[in-house]
């Protein structure tokens, strides 16, 4: 299933490239010696939203190589994330460094939402498609007002 989806909508930002695959799974990548810091994480919401149309989606998340996020973004994330379409984010690591960062980020910072660390690109898809079936149906207030 994973060769099958393909790229329907990118966003290009100079330290990030988001985009949305045909089956639904928001692919954020984080390009080399990217710091991420509040003025980066608001432009990652503002992207975030365009990309989904502000629909909850599933997230999986790449970096390349010296990636880093400074204290407040971290402590900032967590605020933010009620700011955020993620309904559920896979972080995949190439490395051990990545590793350690994403596992701590994780034990430091909890999110609310599910979130899993993968070394296999298609079992965070496996997972993330698993967890996208969970993701509640959006309300069309219009049909509740016809229906009083």
């Amino acid at each position: 299933m994973t060769s099958n989806s393909q790229v329907v909508r990118e966003i290009d930002h100079k330290n990030i490239t988001v985009s949305l695959r045909s089956d639904g799974i928001v692919v954020v990548y984080l390009k080399d010696n990217t710091e991420i810091n509040i003025a980066l994480q608001n432009d990652m919401i503002r992207i975030y939203n365009e990309i989904t149309e502000g629909n909850k989606a599933v997230f999986l998340f790449t970096a390349g190589e010296f990636v880093s996020i400074t204290k407040e973004a971290r402590s900032n994330a967590i605020r933010m994330e009620q700011n955020t379409p993620t309904f559920a984010s896979a972080i995949l690591v190439n490395n051990l460094g990545q590793k350690i960062i994403a596992d701590f980020y994780y034990k430091v910072n909890r999110p609310k939402q599910p979130y899993r660390v993968f070394w296999n690109h298609d079992k965070a898809v496996e997972w993330l498609l698993e967890v996208q079936k969970d993701i509640p149906a959006k309300h069309d207030h219009h049909q509740c007002l016809k229906e009083l």
